[in-house]
């Protein structure tokens, strides 16, 4: 059992998708995003690395918790983007660890040394071969909690007129957001969003055959919301099973995940 949850927790795994959408110019197709989430501050020695290095993708996202507000590791978190930005783009919006720790303000300068483009509440457009797509974040409203309030009703507030100021000022068609929180999926439909890159669920932490995770942050017990690509209407949300673990130590039947979204321009239909 010691050797089983020893490979549970360090055996990365790489899921893909292909993401098709109408909206999208033929000059992206092919064009391919590596999503990175939920780190906190986990050390995997090099081999993410390796594998971001062999994935070879165009950009690289990342939904937040790069480190764990109780036990901050800033230096490994930033050891491992100093790697990763010699292969691609890196584009980041923070979760709700870093806008819960004292360190965040250290890690966003450092990030900035970097290269890396911070999306907290941003919108920025992303040309590839002479055509854009919009590429927009929000900041994780973890820091707005005052004890005895709704959570969810100040997640849902602070989505909700923040995505609304973001597309006050879109000039692309197709957009694309990063957010730390799957559970606002229904949020996000309503602002018209295209693709949305989000984690926090941790993949349920405690996977069961058949039935899926067991448990996520702001979601409960078997949340509808915890991995993979979900589509509702004309809006699809790709949620990371993340790499790193937080209050709980042990994933179960739920190896950390990178996930590679390949894009392609689907046929109008007539």
């Amino acid at each position: 059992m010691i050797i089983f949850f020893i490979w549970q927790n360090n055996s990365v795994v790489i899921s893909k998708y292909e993401y098709k959408n109408s909206k999208l110019f033929t000059n992206f197709n092919g064009f391919k995003i590596l999503h990175i989430s939920d780190l906190h501050n986990k050390n995997f020695h090099g081999s993410l690395y390796k594998k971001t290095k062999d994935i070879n993708p165009d950009i690289i996202v990342i939904t937040g918790d790069l480190i764990d507000r109780r036990r901050t590791r800033v230096d490994t978190a930033v050891d491992f983007i100093s790697q990763i930005v010699k292969i691609a783009p890196v584009y980041y919006v923070s979760g709700n660890h870093e806008q819960l720790s004292a360190s965040y303000d250290e890690l966003k300068e450092n990030l900035v040394k970097l290269g890396v483009h911070i999306l907290d509440n941003a919108y920025i457009t992303l040309n590839h071969d002479g055509e854009n797509i919009g590429l927009m974040g929000l900041a994780d409203p973890a820091s707005l909690y005052i004890e005895g309030d709704n959570l969810k009703n100040i997640n849902r507030i602070y989505a909700e007129n923040n995505i609304n100021k973001l597309y006050e000022n879109t000039e692309t068609d197709f957009n694309i957001l990063l957010s730390h929180r799957p559970e606002l999926y229904d949020v996000y439909k309503k602002m018209n969003v295209d693709l949305i890159f989000s984690g926090h669920a941790h993949g349920g932490q405690i996977r069961i055959p058949f039935l899926g995770g067991l448990l996520a942050p702001n979601q409960g017990f078997f949340p509808k919301y915890s991995e993979g690509m979900i589509t509702e209407g004309h809006t699809t949300m790709i949620v990371s099973r993340g790499l790193g673990n937080s209050i709980f130590p042990l994933r179960i039947f739920n190896r950390p995940e990178l996930i590679v979204v390949t894009l392609n321009r689907e046929a109008i239909k007539h």
